[in-house]
């Protein structure tokens, strides 16, 4: 998108997304992204790359040549992926303007395509273009189809509304700029500090000043409706709106539920709570990782309560039942296998989900897609719980508001920042990284390791917050002193933190109080009640539903 118009040159074959060779050959594409985007082009080494897709160095030459020749496939992935997510679907709008200029700003800003760290990518090829021709050639056809396109609409546009007076190579590098300008704001923030809304109003704002009339105000788009204010107070104690945050929201995200050290050998399992499912992980006979409900196939009681041990097998003592590690029933009673959930790993780090969703896969947004935990990392004990008289939602916004105010390692000056920059040496001074995984993750990368902070619903007007410590120090005894130091510095779980939250829940519920009018919410909390809203479309009323 550097001009509307470009030397030409001759594009390069660029395989369509979907026809990756195998799925490790995707695998490495996504690992180079993610590299890319931590270490840029230069920097990126097929040692890097490895080492986040957790695979050995020697399986990259079975899919690339060189480390070149796996960068630029790392390149054409992403240009197919914009060709297939963006070109096209607009393409088929031609002959509609305006849906298809709305359709390419709602896409041209979606976080499939525009996420930090693939625009960041983006532009990392772009700065390397002017030495490598193939950087070149590949960024440029993207970039000139992505024009011509915008040029086109802008067009017949202007021949649709009757003013032949515009320009439409003016109009359509204004649009593109706009667009642009965004995607550079994006890149150098993370996902949760992104008010996408507020992003698309402002490019819709440049459209509509050209062409007015032609494109409707929504009530999203004016902020109108309140969709950025607290919803109201019933909303944070209910017990129906609490059963269907369990079952639309809970039920299809992914949860943190432990880590693969937790688990080393056949027969090692964890059992935890995530809200909305009791989870069995397990690592079977085979080495195979698996997670099951934690529940008899006979009687919905939990077949341990032992937070993590070792088993020979699965056994249910009320009812002299016995499963396999695999989940398999053993002998010729008629009861069923144990249900299966659904497992993947990120780094190290273990997540399960309920294999009975409401939305099917691809209709809304992974946020862990996005996410490369450091590498080497432990767990540090068992996560600390803590029981919270408060909603859930209002322990996020708290999160939100509270990463909205600066970074927590900014006071240098503390005995806990001293301490902790001495304890771990130059090291120290890698910036912490904090970043909002919705529904409820909140995850903290530090020179350390990483906490992890998920919020889970207990009941309405409750919910339990679990921290996840894990470490990347090779001695116990510092690293439970950088986790300790790391806990002052971070407001997440301290008590101060938690009786606030429970206090802003009381006011609300007990007392009916509200935030003083003109009051606004942090960027990233507001984004938040918007995403809840367009899943939760009961979070808007007034009042709760008659029958609550």
């Amino acid at each position: 998108m550097r001009s509307l118009k470009k030397k030409p040159h001759k594009p390069l074959p660029v395989p369509r997304a979907r026809n990756a060779h195998s799925r490790q050959r995707q695998r490495l594409i996504e690992a180079s992204i993610s590299a890319l985007h931590i270490y840029g082009p230069s920097r990126t080494t097929v040692e890097k790359v490895v080492a986040i897709a957790k695979m050995s160095p020697g399986i990259v030459r079975f899919y690339f040549a060189s480390k070149a020749a796996m960068l630029v496939a790392s390149l054409q992935f992403l240009s197919a992926e914009f060709e297939e997510q963006l070109l096209v679907p607009v393409a088929r709008l031609k002959s509609r303007p305006v849906a298809a200029l709305e359709l390419m700003v709602d896409l041209y800003l979606d976080p499939e395509i525009a996420s930090p760290r693939k625009v960041s990518v983006w532009y990392a090829f772009w700065g390397e273009a002017s030495s490598r021709q193939e950087y070149y050639d590949i960024c440029g056809q993207k970039d000139e189809s992505f024009a011509g396109l915008v040029r086109e609409l802008v067009e017949r546009l202007i021949v649709d509304s009757s003013q032949p007076h515009l320009d439409p190579d003016g109009v359509a590098l204004g649009l593109i700029g706009v667009l642009e300008m965004l995607w550079q704001d994006f890149a150098f923030r993370t996902e949760a500090d992104i008010d996408r809304a507020a992003a698309k109003r402002r490019a819709m704002a440049y459209l509509r000043s050209i062409f007015p009339g032609q494109f409707a105000v929504s009530a999203a788009a004016s902020g109108a409706g309140g969709s950025d204010r607290r919803p109201a107070a019933w909303v944070y104690a209910n017990a129906r709106l609490f059963a269907v945050e369990r079952e639309t929201l809970f039920q299809d995200f992914w949860q943190l539920a432990g880590h693969l050290a937790q688990v080393p050998s056949p027969g090692d399992f964890l059992a935890v709570d995530l809200g909305v499912e009791r989870a069995l992980v397990v690592r079977d006979a085979a080495g195979q990782m698996r997670a099951f409900r934690n529940s008899c196939s006979e009687a919905p009681h939990a077949l341990t309560s032992t937070a993590a041990g070792h088993l020979d097998f699965i056994q249910c003592t009320v009812h002299a039942l016995q499963f396999e590690l695999d989940g398999r029933r053993c002998g010729s009673r008629g009861s069923a296998d144990l249900r299966p959930l659904e497992l993947r790993t990120i780094g190290d780090l273990i997540l399960v989900r309920s294999a009975e969703r409401r939305r099917p896969m691809g209709e809304i947004a992974d946020p862990w897609q996005e996410f490369s935990p450091p590498p080497a990392t432990r767990p540090l004990g068992p996560p600390h719980e803590t029981a919270l008289a408060a909603d859930w939602k209002l322990v996020i916004e708290q999160w939100l508001e509270s990463m909205s105010a600066g970074s927590p390692n900014a006071k240098r000056d503390c005995w806990s920042a001293s301490a902790y920059k001495q304890l771990l040496g130059s090291t120290a001074d890698f910036r912490w990284q904090r970043r909002f995984l919705a529904p409820n993750h909140l995850i903290e990368v530090r020179p350390d390791g990483l906490s992890v902070f998920q919020v889970l619903p207990l009941g309405p007007g409750r919910s339990l917050l679990r921290r996840h410590a894990y470490t990347s120090c090779d001695a116990k005894r510092p690293a439970r002193a950088a986790q300790y130091l790391a806990s002052r510095l971070s407001p997440y779980d301290r008590p101060a933190a938690i009786e606030v939250v429970e206090s802003t829940q009381k006011g609300i519920v007990t007392f009916g109080h509200e935030a003083a009018q003109g009051a606004l919410a942090a960027p990233a909390a507001a984004a938040f009640r918007r995403q809840l809203l367009a899943l939760v479309p009961m979070l808007g009323l007034a009042r709760p539903p008659n029958d609550a």
